[in-house]
């Protein structure tokens, strides 16, 4: 087995070469001197390959890929009507069952859980409205 490298190393960092192309290491940095490269051939992973050309049904499809858009935009806006509908109710009963129950042992517990029920459907209110506009 041969120990010497299949192409030039980094000067700085003595990694192989990871871009070809590219004028500098692509592991510390480091610019390469001018004619670094020299003496190396270029791997053959680079070099041109002659394909076979597409038969013309198959570019045709390729060129309008190009242009028309595959999926349309989902529209989520049902759902998302169907969820605010559905979760500010739910929300309202839940904070006026707890009130209704704290108000019975602590009227001040009561109130707080009220303020913050309609802070929390104001809240759900504005997101959906948001949404709703975009």
């Amino acid at each position: 087995m041969s120990t010497s490298p299949a192409g030039p190393r980094c000067p700085r960092c003595r990694r192989p070469l990871a871009a070809w192309r590219l004028e500098h290491c692509v592991y510390c940095g480091e610019a390469f001197p001018p004619g670094f490269k020299e003496g190396f051939e270029e791997p053959d992973a680079l070099k041109w390959i002659e394909r076979p050309p597409l038969p013309a049904d198959v570019s045709k499809k390729l060129e309008l890929m190009k242009v028309v858009p595959i999926e349309g935009r989902r529209k989520t806006r049902p759902m998302l009507a169907v969820a605010g509908l559905v979760s500010i109710p739910l929300f309202g009963a839940i904070f006026y069952l707890t009130f209704s129950l704290l108000r019975k042992l602590s009227p001040t517990a009561g109130l707080l859980v009220l303020a913050g029920g309609a802070g929390v459907l104001g809240y759900l209110v504005w997101i959906f409205a948001r949404a709703a506009r975009k």
